[in-house]
């Protein structure tokens, strides 16, 4: 796998590796719709100064203290925090609300306010509409960690709602147009969304791939590791 030349703040948290940090449980969602020509996948540019500034990203953060609370967010499954904040952060940043019936907000909420909210309206999370597909931890030696779950989620009429500030701009492209995007320096992508995207290439429906995801038995965790060589840095999947 050859990703190209990692982001200019990787390389340089590289050239100064840490001690060993345990990882943050995060997780991330791979949005996908079908399209007239095959399917779509939701992408968002962070905002520069924020962590994976100017890249391309799928919606997703850290596992929080409420996701915890299966009070709160009525999911009842072995990994209900993973869950929960794969649901929330798609929710908080792009305002797709994935719940029975379907809900919308008309501001952008955070924390613990989106599963409150979720509640108050008298609906639950479709938990089940996750389909775990990859878990993907840091390298060892940097700064932040983070051991990350993968979700695809394949939504049809849900609307795009607030866009929180985390996102300066969100788009549906194919997996190829973000790829192309991204060859010819349109776009810049991380490590593990371009992995990703690659993983998607040769689906032809939304629902083919999420059909995969659930057809695993076992996932397996993938830790890309830190190597130097000829005095550079560089990333290699193992």
């Amino acid at each position: 796998f050859d990703p190209r030349v990692p982001p200019r703040s990787l390389h340089e948290d590289c050239t100064r590796l840490r001690p060993m940090t345990q990882p943050r449980p995060s997780s991330t969602v791979i949005v996908l719709r079908e399209a007239t020509d095959g399917f779509e996948v939701l992408l968002g540019r962070r905002p520069r100064g924020h962590a994976f500034g100017g890249a391309w990203v799928f919606p997703g953060g850290v596992v929080d203290p409420e996701d915890h609370e299966r009070q709160l967010t009525g999911i009842d499954a072995p990994d209900a925090a993973w869950r929960a904040a794969a649901l929330r952060e798609v929710a908080e940043e792009v305002g797709i609300f994935i719940t029975d019936p379907a809900v919308s907000s008309p501001s952008v909420l955070e924390g613990r306010a989106v599963h409150d909210y979720v509640r108050s309206a008298g609906a639950a999370w479709r938990h089940d509409r996750l389909a775990y597909l990859s878990n993907w931890v840091t390298p060892e030696g940097l700064p932040k960690r983070f051991d990350t779950r993968f979700f695809l989620a394949v939504i049809e009429s849900e609307a795009l709602g607030p866009i929180s500030a985390e996102l300066e701009v969100v788009e549906w492209m194919s997996p190829e147009v973000a790829l192309h995007r991204y060859e010819i320096d349109e776009i810049e992508l991380i490590l593990p969304t371009i992995a990703h995207l690659r993983m998607l290439l040769p689906f032809t429906s939304a629902d083919e791939a999420d059909r995969f995801a659930r057809s695993q038995d076992h996932v397996d965790p993938v830790q890309p590791r830190i190597v130097h060589r000829d005095g550079k840095v560089d990333i290699e999947i193992p």
